[in-house]
C-alpha cells in the first residue's frame, strides 16, 4: 500500500469523514502483518481496501507485482480471489455443512462438483475438522467455526489472507488454537497474512511485524524485536510493560531480547568494580522471541557506576545477523 488515503464523502446527516491519511504499508511474502489501533482508528477500513472493497480515494495496492487500484472491474474480481478474507462473526451459511460452506467460493468460481468436495475435504482435514465434514454451523463451537472460514477463504488457494478481527469473538482457548493455525498456515502455504485486531496477546503470539494506526494514520510500525528495543515508542509500551518507574541513584532500564541481557550483564560485572541487582523486571514472549525490561541498580563508587553505565548507553547491539538489542538509560 502506497500512500492511500479514504475519505466517506459527507451526507445530509454527516460531515466527510477521513477514515485513512497516508497510510503506506509493506508485507512480505510468508509474514504475519498485525495492524492494531483503538476503535475508529481506520484498521477495518484498511482491510477493506486491500481487496478493493473500499477503493481508496488517493494511493495504490499492489498484491504480488499487480496494482490492483489499475484495474478494470472484471480483471479486479479475478485478481480477488487470490485474497482469502476471514471475519470475527464467521458469515457460514446455517443450512450448509462445513463442507458445503467450505465448498461456496469453488462452486461460485465454477469448479467441478468432485474437485472442489476434494479440496473442500482436505482442508478440513488440515484445519483438524476432518470429523465435523457433515456439521452444520450450529453444531459447531466458535472456534471450530471459525476454522471452517478460514478453511473457507483458503479454497481458491489465495496468495493473501486478511483477517479482520477474526477472534474477537472467542474465547482464551479457542483465540490461542485458531492463532497457532494461522501462524502454521502461513508458513506452510507460504502465504501473506495481515491479522486487523484491537488485541496486543493477538500479536504477540502470531505476529512477525506490527503496525499501529491513529486516527487513520500510521504512528509506528516495524518488526516486533525491533518497536521492542525502541523503549519509548507507542508500540514498546504495549508490547512489553514497563516495570515501575526506577528511583535512586545508579538505576538503569534495560530493554533486552533473547539471551542478550546474560552476555550484557556478565560483561558489566567482568570489566566494572561496580554491584548489580535487579530490582523489577517484566519479560514477554513476542512471536518466537522472549523480550524483557529489566531496572539494575548499581552500587559502586561514582566514577565506576557512571562508567557502567556509559557501557550500558552504548551497548546498541550485541551480536550479529538477527542480533540481540540492548538500549539502556540511566535514571538520576
Amino acid at each position: 500500500m502506497r500512500h492511500i488515503g479514504k475519505t466517506f464523502p459527507a451526507t445530509r446527516r454527516q460531515a466527510a469523514v477521513t477514515a485513512l491519511e497516508d497510510v503506506s504499508l509493506t508485507v512480505d511474502r510468508g509474514q504475519v502483518m498485525g495492524v492494531v489501533g483503538p476503535s475508529g482508528s481506520g484498521k477495518s477500513t484498511l482491510a477493506r481496501v486491500v481487496n478493493l472493497l473500499e477503493r481508496p480515494t488517493t494511493g495504490t495496492v499492489t498484491v504480488d507485482g499487480t496494482e490492483l487500484t489499475a484495474l478494470p472491474a472484471r480483471e479486479l474480481n479475478r485478481a480477488r480471489r487470490g485474497i482469502g478474507m476471514i471475519f470475527q462473526q464467521f458469515n457460514l451459511l446455517d443450512s450448509r455443512t462445513a463442507l458445503a460452506n467450505v465448498e461456496l467460493p469453488l462452486e461460485l468460481a465454477g469448479v467441478g462438483r468432485s474437485e472442489r468436495r476434494a479440496r473442500a475435504g482436505e482442508l478440513l482435514e488440515r484445519v483438524g475438522l476432518g470429523d465435523k465434514l457433515g456439521s452444520h454451523p450450529a453444531q459447531l463451537s466458535g472456534g471450530q467455526r471459525q476454522r471452517v472460514a478460514i478453511a473457507r477463504a483458503l479454497a481458491p488457494r489465495p496468495r493473501v489472507l486478511l483477517c479482520d478481527e477474526a477472534t474477537s469473538a472467542l474465547d482464551p482457548v479457542s483465540t490461542a488454537s485458531v492463532l497457532d493455525l494461522l501462524r502454521t498456515l502461513t508458513d506452510e502455504l507460504d502465504l501473506t497474512t495481515v491479522l486487523i485486531t484491537h488485541e496486543m496477546d493477538v500479536v504477540k503470539r502470531a505476529c512477525d511485524h506490527v503496525t499501529l494506526l491513529e486516527s487513520g494514520r500510521v504512528v509506528d510500525a516495524g518488526a516486533l524485536g525491533d518497536v521492542a528495543a525502541r523503549p519509548h515508542s507507542p508500540l514498546a509500551t504495549r508490547l512489553l510493560p514497563h516495570p515501575a518507574p526506577p528511583t535512586g541513584d545508579g538505576v538503569v532500564e534495560l530493554t533486552v531480547s533473547g539471551d542478550g541481557h546474560d552476555a550484557v550483564l556478565t560483561e558489566l560485572i567482568r570489566r566494572y568494580a561496580v554491584q548489580v541487582a535487579v530490582v523489577a523486571g517484566s519479560v514477554e514472549t513476542l512471536g518466537d522471541q522472549r523480550f524483557g525490561r529489566l531496572q539494575l541498580r548499581l552500587d559502586g563508587a561514582p566514577r565506576d557506576v557512571r562508567a557502567a553505565l556509559d557501557y550500558l548507553a552504548q551497548s546498541g547491539a550485541t551480536g550479529g545477523d538477527g542480533a540481540d538489542r540492548l538500549l539502556a538509560g540511566a535514571v538520576a
